[in-house]
């Protein structure tokens, strides 16, 4: 356990963030203007295939909230009527930076990662003490955090059913009210999941895409000193993808290689949501009903 608790702080503390943020018209669009908080935006705007738009201020996707100031927290409580967060890290990083307790606002915490493979896993490897870089580089090259590691979310047993919770929620979710999902940085086990919304709701891939990459502008700054601290410590322009999985960064193959995953062995997204998560084609039309205008 020593070593997972030093790892974790490693991946999601050390390298976690405040909000910063990149001049982008999509960017400004999807903003819900937290402050204190990384990675804040929405899903709502979207278009879908049929040309119907994802209702705005509902839909809620952000990094960690454990540094949330007083006013964030009125504006998601005020302006977006804030009902639910989904928080899908492990219980150690939870149990880390928790998540600050809102007056009317349920929490529920979905551990998207399957906890004692992966802390196991760490123990094994990484029993390394040195600079925050050298365990980064055992991190990468021990595969833990891999361009696949989406397929492993959605194919384990605790991602299913911390995804089939979520899917519960958002069919639950009272009417005039938002909710909140989140990880630590906002990108990989968010991503996966507003991937999962996107799709349900009848967005293309193109527009899956966009939101997913997003990241990449909210993340800039962060991204570009990462960047130059990497290639300080050596490491080649053509490795640089690799070390960034574990930072702020967001890469295409991560995503692209979980559709091809879905559409492989579901068909699609949603026929991975009907068969793994549970959820009915009447579930599906609710959540259409509901998130769509």
């Amino acid at each position: 356990m020593k070593y997972g608790i030093i790892i974790l702080s490693l991946i999601f503390c050390l390298f976690s963030f405040s909000g910063c943020y990149a001049d982008s018209d999509l960017q400004a669009t999807q903003s819900i203007n937290l402050r204190s908080v990384g990675n804040a935006r929405e899903l709502g705007g979207y278009l879908t295939a049929d040309g119907k738009r994802i209702k705005r201020g509902v839909l809620l996707r952000s990094a960690a909230l454990n540094e949330i100031s007083s006013e964030d927290k009125t504006r998601l409580t005020e302006d977006y009527h804030l009902s639910v967060i989904a928080d899908l890290r492990l219980s150690l990083e939870a149990a880390a930076k928790p998540d600050p307790s809102i007056e009317g606002v349920k929490y529920v915490n979905l551990r998207v990662i399957d906890e004692d493979l992966f802390t196991k896993e760490l123990e094994k490897k990484l029993a390394v003490e040195g600079t925050a870089f050298e365990r980064l580089k055992v991190i990468v090259d021990s595969g833990i955090v891999s361009y696949d590691m989406y397929v492993r979310f959605l194919a384990d047993e605790p991602g299913k059913k911390a995804y089939r919770e979520f899917f519960r929620e958002l069919i639950e979710l009272p009417a005039g009210k938002s909710l909140l999902f989140h990880c630590t940085q906002g990108k990989d086990r968010t991503g996966c999941a507003a991937m999962l919304i996107l799709s349900a709701l009848g967005a293309d891939e193109k527009t899956i895409m966009r939101d997913y990459m997003l990241t990449n502008d909210f993340n800039a700054e962060r991204i570009e000193s990462q960047h130059k601290m990497l290639l300080s410590n050596g490491i080649k322009e053509s490795e640089m993808g690799r070390y960034m999985l574990v930072l702020d960064e967001v890469n295409p193959k991560t995503m692209t290689t979980v559709l091809s995953w879905l559409k492989e062995n579901y068909g699609s997204p949603v026929g991975y949501i009907i068969k793994e998560l549970g959820l009915s084609k009447d579930d599906i039309e609710k959540l259409k009903s509901k998130f769509l205008e």
